[in-house]
């Protein structure tokens, strides 16, 4: 089944619903999701379809991996979903909870049958003696191998959430004819709740947008398909893109909402990391991020995701951003932030500018965060007079930094933007070049 036919696929089955009586039996591959839809007539009415809670523990037959995800409404009529993704192959089995009666004591089993494409990728975690390595499930048994990510700039949702194939065409064209592993979406931030928009916070309406997730599973799962994987930002960087400036605040109703769809629907989705946002010494601090982190890690359910934050070291916010960086010195501030969670689950996030950044000043963040892996989170872009200190002077820089950075195991976000209307990135007229060192590095 190629890509598009097993998404429609789920589509297709997410229209169905379940009675509360029935055991109904899936079958899916190894690194797919599935969703099961139940209808639940006069479970809510209005805002508060949105909150009707339930979850569904998942047992393998081995009895030693759980999983558990979050109810969802769907948006459409009276319908609610639990999915799964199979991290493993084998019987999984789920048993619901909820305090409505037709969402809760179903028994829900999935059968994950090996992948019929080699390629496909699984979820991430972090190898126990290569701790600093980005590493994602690959192969029939979920094993983590080690994949560093190198990133293209990806348009934003709202320019292609109802033209699916021309964000698939996108990712064709920079990973078939440019070798990258991965792809970056920027600021998310009020599109969670309109796609496309980039009004206020302040705005936001309560509900989600179901388009937006919509979307984003399809590219995560285009690139888990492909080997590669998303990598995504929240909420932006400060002002009105600050999701302090949810009605509520950043701990408030609104955001609460949006986490939990969040990893009730992205959870079981491979493929896919995510960043708080950039720039988060000029607009956070600690307690908000740490307050983030401590509510998404739980929900997410055991299917793992590396979440973080882009810092960019300057203590006194007046620009000038990661000049210490670049020297190799890492200031405690921004070192405390990144290290919030465990290193199993918290990526450290910095903004380096690459041609300025020494080969030992690289070195030097490694052994600052020896227990996580890392990713230089300002995008490295051939522009023309925007910041010439630390923008690509040619093409071809690209060919040398990429393996600067991605040899030591360094994630990174890469554009082409000569032409300031392009959204996402232009191709490189070396691609073949480009697509050659990343496949010398991560075959």
């Amino acid at each position: 089944m190629n890509r598009i036919s097993w998404l429609l696929a789920g589509i297709v089955f997410a229209s169905g619903t379940l009675s509360g009586w029935a055991k109904p039996s899936q079958e899916i591959e190894l690194y797919h999701w599935v969703d099961f839809p139940i209808e639940a007539a006069g479970a809510a009415d209005g805002v508060a379809k949105w909150d009707v809670e339930g979850s569904c523990v998942w047992t393998h037959e081995s009895g030693e991996v759980h999983r558990t995800s979050l109810l969802w409404y769907s948006g459409s009529n009276d319908t609610y979903v639990y999915r799964f993704g199979g991290s493993l192959p084998g019987r999984w089995t789920g048993k619901t909870r909820s305090p409505i009666a037709a969402l809760d004591g179903l028994e829900l089993i999935v059968d994950v049958a090996p992948s019929s494409n080699p390629n496909r990728i699984g979820w991430s975690g972090q190898i126990p003696d290569e701790r600093t390595a980005w590493a994602h499930q690959k192969g029939p048994d979920g094993q983590l191998v080690k994949c560093t990510p190198i990133l293209i700039m990806m348009p934003d949702v709202g320019h292609w959430h109802d033209d699916l194939a021309a964000m698939q065409a996108y990712i064709a064209e920079f990973h078939e004819n440019h070798g990258f592993n991965g792809g970056h979406i920027p600021t998310v931030g009020h599109g969670w709740f309109e796609v496309g928009s980039t009004a206020s916070l302040r705005t936001a309406p309560a509900t989600p947008d179901v388009r937006t997730f919509a979307a984003l599973e399809a590219a995560a799962s285009e690139w888990s398909e492909r080997g590669g994987w998303l990598h995504l930002w929240m909420w932006g960087k400060g002002g009105s893109e600050d999701f302090s400036n949810l009605p509520g605040g950043y701990d408030g109703e609104h955001s609460r909402r949006i986490n939990r769809y969040l990893a009730a629907r992205l959870g079981p989705v491979p493929g896919w990391s995510m960043g708080i946002g950039w720039d988060v010494e000029f607009w956070a601090d600690q307690a908000k991020i740490q307050w983030w982190l401590d509510d998404l890690v739980p929900q997410v359910g055991g299917w793992h995701h590396w979440l973080g934050a882009r810092y960019s070291d300057s203590d006194i916010g007046r620009g000038r951003d990661p000049e210490p960086a670049n020297r190799g010195e890492y200031l405690a501030r921004g070192i405390a932030w990144n290290t919030l969670r465990p290193g199993n689950e918290q990526y450290a996030g910095w903004e380096h500018w690459a041609t300025m950044t020494s080969d030992s000043a690289i070195d030097a963040g490694l052994e600052v965060f020896a227990d996580r892996p890392m990713m230089s989170e300002d995008r490295f872009r051939r522009r023309d007079g925007v910041w010439p200190q630390k923008d690509f002077r040619s093409d071809d820089d690209i060919l040398t930094e990429i393996p600067r950075w991605a040899t030591r195991g360094i994630g990174a976000i890469y554009g082409r933007l000569l032409d300031r209307n392009v959204r996402g990135s232009q191709p490189w007229p070396n691609r073949a070049e480009i697509k050659a060192v990343i496949e010398s590095i991560n075959p």
